[in-house]
This record gives C-alpha cells, sequence and structure tokens, in this order.
C-alpha cells in the first residue's frame, strides 16, 4: 500500500525548502499527484527512487567504467 505525503512532509523527507519542491513540481523533475486538483500529494517509495536515481559514482567506479570502455573499444 502506497504511502502519500503532504508538501510539507515531502519537503522534510527530501530534506529541501518549499519553493524548490514547488519548482521540481512545476518542471516535471519530481513524480506527484494532484488528486483533487490543487493538493500535491507524493509517493513515499516515488521519492526514495527519485534519491537514488541520483546517485553519483566514486572516483574509483569511474575509473573502473572508463577502462572497461577502453578494453573494449578495438572489440
Amino acid at each position: 500500500m502506497a504511502i502519500f505525503l503532504s508538501t510539507d512532509q515531502a519537503c522534510e523527507f527530501l530534506h529541501v525548502k518549499k519553493s524548490y519542491l514547488y519548482q521540481l513540481v512545476h518542471k516535471k523533475k519530481i513524480p506527484h499527484y494532484k488528486p483533487l486538483g490543487s493538493k500535491i500529494l507524493f509517493d513515499q517509495q516515488e521519492l526514495e527512487n527519485f534519491i537514488l536515481k541520483g546517485r553519483v559514482d566514486t572516483r574509483d567506479e569511474l575509473e573502473s567504467k572508463a577502462v572497461e570502455l577502453l578494453n573494449n573499444r578495438g572489440q
């Protein structure tokens, strides 16, 4: 069962200001719901997935990927 968060709860969950969250909503960069046309709701699991998509690789991971690409280049 989905757990829906209000705008204030989503801000707390993401550690962002309300104005920034509204920017993300306006630009359709974050998944959200408007079941009544005005009140915005957020699915907690979708917010977690949104955070996880923003993972930044470590330098070692990037170097490994680069080496792998260069080694596979000639094949």
